[in-house]
């Protein structure tokens, strides 16, 4: 049997949502966003086996997004969004003692080296960031949280070189390592790379314009690039700042 008392309450639940959902809509904020990014993965500690950089290369990186805000109270807001971001590094360093896994020629080894270490990554994100914002003004914004990404594809090789390889321990058996294919010591751990990331996400934004502003982006990686068991490499986390324009849609 049908209760008219269930009816009535049934809708004026269903009233009061699309009330809410329409103030809600009314209030959100929603932004597009294109940056240019520099950074790279970086290690966990700078240890004394990197003796120094030869050169870096940040590369072409850039974000593009749609992000959206949504004003709470005491000049709070929520901030998330979705974003696509790309990220490359090109580096070279001189290193002592760095543990390593590499291939010459049709030969995997796997040791200490001393010399030089080419690392080349490249990885394209979709990312989600959540983030507390807050408005000193309607110009000027302050956020923070966590983001979680997940890679569309992801790359990380490079070579020893002109250097030695102790094979297995700091006294195990010498190899030379030359800097041509076939005398260098390749190496090349995509498959070893998570598909998740996730970490810390800071960023301001300044409104100079009704509809146009600037924003400026930091991100760093709670989680490795590599998966948990792998060891091959030390412990590398994903690092890049952003700075970029925004357009203001609603």
């Amino acid at each position: 049997m049908i209760n008219i008392k269930h009816i009535v309450l049934l809708a004026c639940m269903t009233v009061a949502a699309m009330s809410l959902h329409a103030t809600v809509m009314d209030s959100l904020r929603v932004d597009a966003r294109l940056g240019y990014t520099v950074g790279g993965t970086i290690p966990t500690h700078m240890g004394k086996e990197i003796r120094g950089i030869n050169s870096f290369n940040p590369g072409m990186n850039f974000s593009v997004a749609i992000e959206a805000t949504l004003p709470l109270k005491n000049h709070w807001a929520f901030h998330s969004g979705v974003r696509y971001e790309l990220g490359s590094m090109d580096v070279d360093s001189r290193v002592k003692n760095y543990d390593i896994e590499v291939v010459r020629g049709e030969e995997s080894l796997n040791g200490i080296f001393v010399g030089n270490v080419r690392i080349k990554t490249t990885q394209r994100r979709i990312t989600l960031p959540i983030q507390a914002q807050y408005e000193f003004s309607n110009e000027f914004k302050l956020r923070g949280g966590l983001f979680m990404g997940w890679l569309t594809s992801r790359k990380f090789w490079g070579w020893a070189y002109d250097g030695y390889l102790r094979e297995g321990t700091p006294i195990g058996a010498k190899i030379d390592m030359g800097r041509e294919p076939g005398d260098r010591g390749d190496f090349d751990f995509d498959s070893n790379m998570r598909h998740m990331q996730w970490g810390i996400d800071v960023g301001a934004d300044w409104q100079f314009h009704r509809r146009w502003g600037m924003f400026a982006e930091l991100t760093y990686g709670l989680s490795g690039i590599f998966k948990s068991d792998f060891h091959s490499v030390q412990t590398l986390r994903p690092m890049y700042g952003t700075l970029g324009i925004l357009y203001r849609i609603k």
